[in-house]
């Protein structure tokens, strides 16, 4: 992250970032994204479920452990995977993802953590609604400041896109600023597109958008005939458990089969060890 990027960033609370992947990275990781998608609908009905801690239905792989959840009618929802990267092992290289560990190592100044890790599949219709900014931006798990200089920040998220995604395809949109707004949103109309403020951003395949958890945001409707995937990789200091809804504030879930496939710098992104100064 350079300084421009960094204004912008502190500006908006959001950074579009053109191609981030490479064209054929982009490439790769859909397939695999599209193949889970196979995966984790073929067990749902015979796999382990409960509800988890914000209501949401959840089932469990028994073969790979990773959690999913279908939100809304089955034709117009969000097929939405946790852990995406216990399925081997296609998304192993976003664990440790060069060029994106220099934007969030400008952001958190502290040892850094994976909190969270999401496989968004927005069908046809489905919008995802907007949430946070101010008041709810304002707790401890989600602060930003800027001190001495430099940004402070606890959760933030890079959203890796596989696909182009156009304004009739749903894409991820933002109330630019509200990450430091001081007023509650005035009207809340239940759509997102009618959201005061909120601008969507198209973007092509290989690109990222960074964003502070504190900044509004959501995804306008998809009126497209095309499936929408995305991928989400939450970032935080090292002492932040799991923010995936399924495992909210525990630890992360990892397998021996994941671990045993990552670096010693990968694993200690996934499951960090806190070091005592002597």
């Amino acid at each position: 992250m350079d300084d421009r990027e960094r204004y912008l960033f502190d500006l908006s609370g959001f950074l579009h970032i053109p191609g981030l992947l490479s064209a054929n990275e982009a490439q790769r990781l859909y397939e695999a994204a599209v193949e889970l998608e196979e995966h984790a609908l073929a067990c749902r009905h015979e796999s382990p479920k409960w509800r988890a801690v914000w209501g949401h239905e959840y089932w469990q792989n028994q073969q790979h452990a990773y959690f999913a959840q279908m939100g809304g009618p089955e034709d117009a929802g969000t097929l939405m995977i946790e852990d995406f990267w216990l399925y081997p092992d296609a998304f192993d290289m976003l664990i440790g993802h060069d060029r994106t560990l220099t934007y969030v190592r400008r952001i958190i100044q502290s040892e850094i953590s994976i909190n969270n890790s999401e496989l968004r599949i927005r069908y046809t219709n489905n919008a995802s609604g907007m949430h946070l900014g101010y008041p709810d931006g304002r707790r401890q798990k989600y602060r930003y400041e800027v001190i001495d200089g430099e940004i402070q920040a606890t959760m933030v998220r890079m959203i890796y896109f596989l696909h182009d995604v156009s304004m009739d395809e749903g894409p991820t949109c933002f109330v630019p600023g509200s990450h430091r707004n001081a007023f509650p949103v005035p009207v809340k109309t239940g759509s997102v597109e009618d959201d005061p403020g909120v601008v969507g951003i198209p973007v092509k395949a290989g690109d990222g958008i960074l964003f502070t958890e504190a900044c509004r945001h959501g995804g306008f409707v998809n009126r497209s005939e095309k499936t929408r995937y995305t991928l989400h990789v939450g970032y935080g200091p090292h002492f932040m458990k799991s923010q995936n809804i399924s495992t909210m504030d525990e630890p992360v879930n990892v397998t021996d089969e994941l671990l045993g496939r990552l670096s010693d710098a990968q694993r200690q992104l996934v499951v960090p060890t806190v070091r005592v100064a002597l």
